[in-house]
């Protein structure tokens, strides 16, 4: 089995024990629509009704999935800049432009379900970046699972440390195992994350730069060189 079959079955793995976690009873339709055709994590949408709506972001979904797939497709030669390729189109064909596509279509069929990633680029905060703006779906079950028993028990600050501990955890499984090597690299970029939404909150930082620099400068530390050479250079 090679590392990126091993990676694809790990993330359906997180997906499934996610879905599990976060299990509510529903209508049987939309209970089967929930698990099965939305990859978010909340299932409260799915208990409403709503005026139908999202065409156009379908429409916007569509357009970088297309973009995605091109980015896909594009080679250099160069190794460094194929795997930004890689890296950009896989980002914009699913966390973009699949996920957008499929919020659009539930919300045509009243079911007011959010976008789960939202512009992260205007993120102000890595707070902001993690808590309102990046992958919401597995926000949702890391504040629910993680957060909040663990606030309730020893207060904010332990909880933001559990969450985002819980979150290399979770990396670890995703890229390092699959990889082989790199231990580590995952949990210290999600700690170190973590210190600093901590540091935001304690003296009032924020700024675009400032969290574009500490999402993007620690990055070789979650997508480490040996996930890089066993998952994404085969793919070249």
């Amino acid at each position: 089995m090679t590392p990126f079959v091993t990676m694809t079955l790990l993330v359906a793995a997180v997906y499934t024990a996610s879905k599990v976690a976060m299990f509510r009873r529903l209508p049987a339709a939309r209970q089967a629509a929930y698990l099965l055709l939305w990859p978010g994590m909340d299932p409260r949408p799915f208990r409403e009704s709503r005026p139908p709506a999202g065409l156009a972001l379908m429409a916007w979904g569509a357009l970088k999935m297309a973009v995605g797939a091109a980015l896909l497709q594009a080679r250099t030669g160069v190794t460094p800049v194929d795997l930004l390729l890689v890296m950009l189109g896989t980002g914009l064909l699913i966390h973009f432009g699949l996920c957008d596509v499929l919020a659009g279509f539930w919300r045509r069929r009243g079911i007011p379900v959010e976008r789960l990633f939202v512009n992260p680029a205007a993120s102000r905060t890595l707070a902001e970046f993690w808590g309102r703006r990046w992958n919401l779906a597995f926000r949702a079950v890391a504040h629910a699972r993680i957060f909040t028993p663990v606030k309730r028990r020893w207060g904010a600050r332990w909880g933001v440390a559990a969450t985002f501990a819980f979150s290399g955890l979770v990396h670890e499984l995703l890229l390092s195992v699959p990889a082989g090597g790199g231990w580590g690299g995952p949990t210290l970029y999600f700690l170190l994350h973590g210190a600093l939404v901590l540091a935001e909150r304690r003296w009032k930082i924020e700024g675009r730069l400032w969290t574009l620099f500490w999402l993007l400068a620690p990055l070789p530390l979650l997508f480490h060189p040996p996930f890089l050479r066993a998952v994404l250079v085969p793919l070249l």
